[in-house]
């Protein structure tokens, strides 16, 4: 019974390493399938930290990088920056906002989108921080 019992766990595992190794795809439908029906990408924010760890106070640069926006896209031309930093023991109300609402100073035509965000905050406590970049159209998208 012994070689039996040894038989069914190879097969189990077998099976096991089969169904992991069927690729699974993140996302429905490709960019470019969305793309040639007219379906336009969605906005995407990313956000980056040159640093995550030291000694404090630590100076920390981060970066975010907006994607699936049109570089011409007259909502999203100088578009409302907020900068949100909670610190260790903060709650989200508590926490250090910044916001920066610039105006367009140049002609309706010269539209250019920024997508690339950088805001360097000194943190001065030990703990765990959490930084959040948020970037709103015109429309408040």
């Amino acid at each position: 019974m012994r070689p039996r019992s040894s038989r069914s766990r190879v097969a189990a595992l077998l099976i096991a390493s089969l169904w992991l190794a069927i690729p699974v795809s993140s996302r429905s439908e490709p960019a470019k399938a969305r793309e040639q029906k007219g379906e336009k990408e969605k906005p995407r924010l990313s956000l980056m930290v040159d640093r995550s760890v030291g000694f404090t106070p630590v100076i920390a640069l981060f970066t975010g990088h907006l994607t699936g926006v049109d570089l011409h896209d007259p909502n999203f031309c100088h578009a409302a920056v907020t900068w949100v930093r909670i610190g260790p023991g903060q709650s989200e109300e508590e926490g250090y906002r910044i916001k920066e609402d610039p105006v367009c100073l140049h002609p309706r035509e010269e539209v250019s989108v920024a997508t690339s965000f950088t805001k360097s905050f000194t943190l001065a406590q030990p703990g765990s921080y959490l930084v959040r970049l948020i970037v709103e159209g015109k429309d408040g998208t």
